[in-house]
Formats: structure tokens, C-alpha cells, sequence
């Protein structure tokens, strides 16, 4: 049986993958890529944890095809799935930040 405290921990870790993806971004426009990247692995470490739960339950219904589904376990799908998007963009956004300090401090050797 699937209880909604399994599906609730795949809410829990894939909204705080999400915020921290989310302060990643603010630290790296700030200039501070050291501290994003750090958040950045925080957050892709809660996201294995939601996957990992994920997962667990996957396998519940493999075993046990008669469990029914329910819209609780389709919106912790939805939270994970978007902490997953809000995470790799998150490393996009992180590269570039870190390209437009790199840039701007050969600009500044220029001048």
C-alpha cells in the first residue's frame, strides 16, 4: 500500500530541489558561482532523494497492479518533474553567469 506519507516525500525534496535551484540563480547574477554551484549540488542531491522515492513507489505498483492511483501521487509527480527542469536550467543559467564574470574581467584587463 502506498501511504501518502511515500508520496509526500517526493513533494518535500523535489520543492526543496526547486528552492534551491532557485537561490543558485540569485547567488550566481550576485557573482557568487562558488555558492551556486554549492546550492546547485544541494539541490540535485534532494532531487535524487525524490527520485529515489519515486522509484520505490514505481515498484509498489509493479508489484501490486490492482493499487490505485491517485491525484496526491500525480501532483508530487508534477513537483518533481519541475524541480528536474528548474535544476538543469539552473546549471545553464550558473555557466553563464560564470562566462559573463569571466568576460567582464578580461573587458576590465582591457581598459
Amino acid at each position: 500500500m502506498i501511504s501518502e506519507i511515500d508520496v509526500m516525500q517526493i513533494i518535500v525534496y523535489a520543492g526543496n530541489a526547486k528552492s534551491l535551484a532557485m537561490n543558485a540563480i540569485n547567488e550566481a547574477k550576485k557573482g557568487k558561482i562558488v555558492e551556486a554551484k554549492k546550492m546547485l549540488e544541494e539541490s540535485k542531491s534532494n532531487l535524487k532523494i525524490a527520485h529515489q522515492q519515486h522509484t520505490d513507489i514505481l515498484q509498489k505498483f509493479a508489484n501490486n497492479p490492482d493499487e490505485p492511483a491517485n491525484m496526491f501521487l500525480t501532483h508530487a509527480q508534477d513537483h518533481m518533474m519541475a524541480a528536474i527542469t528548474a535544476t538543469d536550467f539552473t546549471k545553464e543559467m550558473i555557466d553563464l553567469h560564470e562566462e559573463i564574470q569571466k568576460l567582464r574581467i578580461l573587458i576590465k584587463g582591457k581598459s
